[in-house]
């Protein structure tokens, strides 16, 4: 079933790959200082199958196609070039090119991003990235994101996570009471899947299959595309839409790179950003929600509608909490972000 997913998801690569065309002149280009092209390492924790590797393959050929070949980029998944901290420090650096990861990691390096961790911040994933490209929002962004040795070139919809369990159906937030629900490595996170009645239990992504396994969790919250392409559905047959998380991921590279790059790579790097971000958040990651829900449902997992007001109410107190101790950007950024969200 892995293997249909994944071939399903190609076509539709294929075809959007196929309707985009980076400009050019047609003439030869000058090149920063050398005749070959230039590397550029993107360096990622996500593996190296699955939707978001499809995506990474979009983006190289439209990274080579915008610089006409000037560019070219190499694909190191699963932490290869070591796992995020080691990463940013590389692009800080200017020794890794490219990375792409969850908003909320960037507040390792500025507390105002924890904002993107809150519960029930978008009612989709569609508003959060309409929002985060909004003209006044992406300029604090990228603003911040620059101070700190980024340029971010793309943002990408990687839709909103619900509650897949292997214990019993989630009909209603009681339902979650005691179950023991996977959740990544944030306090903010963690403190959401408790106030919901579960368990939070932080972990890695690559723990997840042996943890259901052994027992060690009975769940877990993630998108429909990311579970079918670990296959979890294997071991999990209850999943509610309760999409209590929406976290936009940044591509983005390093600024000291980037920097030294020639006007004209410059360009053709954040065309190519723009046009995957284009393709992913119309067309791709669409394709893939509605791919895995598919998968799914033929692989015997029911899918449950939730009460999402009623799983909002359980998750606002951590929303309450968190403003209350807010630092002066993270407030900023919440009361700018909740503005402008009501234009998508």
């Amino acid at each position: 079933m892995k293997k249909k997913f994944t071939l399903a998801l190609a076509c539709v690569l294929a075809m959007t790959t196929m309707l985009t065309a980076c400009g050019g002149s047609g003439q030869t280009p000058a090149s920063d200082g050398s005749s070959s092209a230039i590397t550029v390492k993107y360096s990622v924790t996500f593996p190296a199958t699955g939707t978001q590797a499809d995506g990474a393959n979009v983006l190289a050929e439209l990274i080579e196609e915008c610089s006409e070949g000037r560019l070219k980029m190499e694909f190191y998944p699963s932490s290869q070039l070591g796992d995020k901290a080691a990463t940013f420090e590389g692009l800080k650096a200017g020794t890794i090119e490219m990375t792409e990861c969850a908003a909320t990691d960037l507040s390792a390096f500025n507390d105002m991003w924890s904002v993107f961790s809150l519960p029930y911040l978008w009612e989709d994933g569609s508003q959060a990235v309409n929002t985060v490209m909004d003209d006044e929002v992406k300029a604090v962004l990228e603003a911040n994101a620059e101070e700190n040795g980024f340029k971010i070139i793309a943002w990408t919809d990687i839709g909103s996570r619900s509650v897949l369990n292997q214990k019993h159906a989630v009909n209603t937030v009681d339902d979650l009471k005691g179950l023991k629900l996977r959740c990544m490595e944030d306090a903010v996170l963690a403190d959401t899947v408790n106030a919901m009645g579960a368990i939070g239990t932080p972990m890695a992504s690559s723990e997840i299959y042996t943890a259901l396994q052994q027992g060690t969790i009975d769940g877990l919250d993630h998108t429909p595309s990311v579970i079918a392409a670990n296959s979890w559905y294997e071991l999990c047959k209850y999943f509610t839409l309760t999409e209590h998380f929406t976290i936009p991921d940044p591509v983005f590279v390093s600024k000291v790179w980037f920097d030294n790059l020639s006007a004209e790579n410059q360009e053709a790097l954040l065309e190519a950003g723009e046009k995957f971000a284009d393709q992913w958040n119309n067309e791709i990651w669409p394709a893939a929600t509605e791919e895995g829900l598919k998968v799914m449902e033929e692989n015997g997992v029911e899918i449950l509608e939730a009460d999402k007001e009623a799983f909002q109410a359980k998750t606002q107190p951590v929303v309450d909490a968190f403003l209350s101790k807010a630092s002066d950007g993270q407030k900023a950024l919440y009361e700018l972000l909740v503005a402008t969200r009501e234009k998508y």
